[in-house]
């Protein structure tokens, strides 16, 4: 038989965040993982409405959801698993999952005990699986506009051309037009390349980063007019990382680049590579129009998605990513990721 110390022996130590509160919305009782949760004192918290722990926006549809549950005739559970937000003692929300059930408790029986559960992790993952969707659904129609803009367009001019050297006479003239083919050709050519660079890049492979970079940098001024002051001082430590750490630093460069060339307005961009520390930081700037920076703590849209995909790539290998930016103050990536060696090694 459970004594009433081992009952509270159990409510002590239940993970989750446990509330006791009455009939009036009042908190009778804790445990330590709710004032781990929310930051009180034990002090603060126990006497105080409920409603504390809930946005001001969210207080009053809480308030009425409360009333009717204690007002019917034969409570049944309140809110098993649903998914509100809540607010810490230093003012920040987060995604927590409630379950509220009567407590029938021998004191009082109107009494409900609330187990709150911090689903932040839960809902990052379903919105970073969204967001691998769009991203995916995006390249699509990237490959998609590429085919059609320049390939597909392509194709219907060599068949065109191809009609018309079938009727031409002229020596003269059929050799100018198969000139003009074999142009037009090599240049369908260059464009697969670069789709293929885009997608797969065999010189990171095959010659390392800082290569595969000086690539990407000639690339960028070919395609897009845009100059990249490049300083890449990483020595010895680029052939000896793990190629995971390589492809996720190439992948964040290459990104926050095509940014600044499509997006920030300029001609010129500088990019910085270093080690120091046990970590290589790598920084990308452009003086350019810049951009409102989304709030960290909402999803982010469409239009930002290269923001989470540098960012995932860095914490992928155990780094980090900051982006500095505002409009018309340019933009700044920073990225900072362990050197880690192909043995895992530090």
């Amino acid at each position: 038989m459970l004594t009433d110390r081992d009952y509270r022996a159990v409510f002590e130590a239940l993970p989750d965040a446990t509330l006791v509160v009455d009939a009036e919305g009042v908190i009778r009782d804790l445990n330590p993982s709710a004032l781990l949760m929310f930051g009180w004192s034990r002090e603060e918290v126990e006497g105080s409405p409920v409603e504390m722990l809930i946005p001001a926006a969210r207080r009053g549809r809480h308030d009425q959801h409360r009333l009717r549950h204690v007002e019917a005739s034969s409570p049944p559970s309140m809110g098993q698993g649903r998914e509100l937000r809540a607010v810490r003692k230093d003012g920040g929300t987060f995604p927590v999952e409630i379950s509220e059930s009567p407590g029938n408790l021998t004191s009082d029986p109107e009494h409900v005990i609330c187990t709150i559960r911090d689903i932040t992790c839960l809902e990052r993952m379903r919105w970073l699986s969204r967001m691998k969707v769009t991203a995916a659904e995006n390249e699509r129609k990237h490959l998609s506009r590429e085919l059609h803009d320049e390939f597909l367009q392509f194709l219907v001019a060599f068949t065109i051309r191809g009609k018309l050297l079938v009727d031409e006479r002229d020596r003269d003239e059929r050799e100018r037009a198969w000139e003009v083919i074999a142009d037009e050709i090599l240049d369908a050519i260059r464009g697969v390349k670069r789709m293929i660079r885009g997608l797969r890049s065999p010189k990171l492979e095959r010659q390392g980063l800082v290569s595969a970079l000086a690539t990407l940098f000639r690339d960028c001024r070919k395609v897009h007019g845009v100059t990249i002051h490049a300083s890449v001082n990483l020595d010895w430590v680029a052939d000896e990382l793990d190629p995971v750490t390589i492809l996720a630093l190439y992948r964040i460069v290459q990104e926050a680049v095509t940014n600044a060339a499509t997006h920030a307005g300029v001609s010129e961009a500088a990019v910085t590579l270093r080690s120091t520390d046990g970590a290589i930081i790598a920084e990308i700037r452009d003086e350019g129009r810049g951009f409102e920076l989304p709030d960290s703590r909402a999803a982010t849209d469409d239009d930002h998605i290269g923001l989470t995909g540098m960012r995932e790539r860095a914490e992928s290998v155990g780094g980090s990513l900051l982006v500095q930016t505002s409009p018309g103050q340019g933009t700044t990536v920073r990225a900072a990721v362990p050197m880690v060696g192909p043995e895992g090694e530090r």
